[in-house]
């Protein structure tokens, strides 16, 4: 719910470029459909046989709503990065670990920048009534 309405999303597979390999979806934005749980059904379902895209050591960018999905990531030999913080008690990040937060940053970038472009159709950028949802 986003302001006491329901939403939809799709859920966007974007190279670290800003292209679109697929946009996926839609589905109900609400509190048990997170980003990981919407990760996991589109694995685990196959969605547009998206297995047959991954491969062993691919490397996937997430940000924080993706934790719940990392074990099936890792099940599936596939590295997830995402910004790193600091530790408790720690005063400052190793360089790796540094390195790591900025290049995952900059990646997160292009695609919330790619986000932001296909929120920017004229179609999608209003509040719509229900009846267009199956065909979107």
């Amino acid at each position: 719910m986003q302001k006491r309405r329901p939403l939809i999303k799709p859920m966007a597979v974007v190279t670290t470029t800003g292209y679109f390999v697929s946009i996926l979806g839609p589905y109900l934005a609400d509190r048990e459909s997170s980003d990981s749980s919407i990760l996991t059904h589109i694995i685990k379902s196959n969605a547009e046989s998206i297995r047959s895209w991954l491969n062993e050591d691919d490397i996937f960018t997430v940000d924080r709503g993706f934790r719940d999905a990392l074990p099936l990531l890792a099940d599936l030999w596939i590295q997830a990065e995402k910004t790193r913080f600091l530790e408790a008690g720690q005063k400052q990040m190793s360089t790796e670990d540094d390195d790591m937060s900025r290049l995952v940053t900059k990646i997160r970038w292009v695609v919330e920048s790619s986000n932001a472009r296909m929120n920017s159709c004229r179609y999608l950028d209003r509040t719509l009534p229900t009846h267009p949802i199956p065909f979107i």
